[in-house]
């Protein structure tokens, strides 16, 4: 699904919304999007993921890409609105840490993750 972007403004705050495939095919087409983000004002980028279909690793390293750039300009990447792909992938790779993100997981969809990456003991 190609991908789409939005920009919700309320008050001082503004939000990047993102639809559609965070794959492969379309990552070039997610990393120009994100090349005009400067003009969004504001210590705290949020970018709701909530209408992400599909994710692969590729759209994996283009969020810890952004992480990274954004850190590097004094700024904070939120992540919000997990969507099940997304939160099944951040699950499978143990990255909930690494983002640090609140993370909502509606109840008809909690039994498809388990956010246990790193919490059992070896013996």
């Amino acid at each position: 699904m190609e991908p789409n972007q939005s920009i919700q403004k309320s008050n001082e705050e503004e939000t990047i919304i993102w639809s559609g495939y965070l794959t492969v095919p379309y990552i070039n087409e997610w990393y120009e999007k994100s090349k005009h983000w400067d003009n969004v004002h504001g210590k705290t980028l949020k970018l709701d993921l909530n209408g992400i279909e599909r994710i692969d690793s590729a759209g994996i390293q283009l969020l810890i890409f952004l992480k990274k750039q954004t850190v590097s300009k004094h700024q904070k990447l939120a992540l919000t609105n997990h969507s099940l792909a997304v939160l099944k992938s951040f699950d499978l790779l143990g990255l909930v840490s690494y983002f640090g993100d609140r993370i909502k997981v509606k109840k008809e969809h909690s039994n498809e993750v388990e956010f246990r990456y790193g919490t059992r003991k070896v013996s």
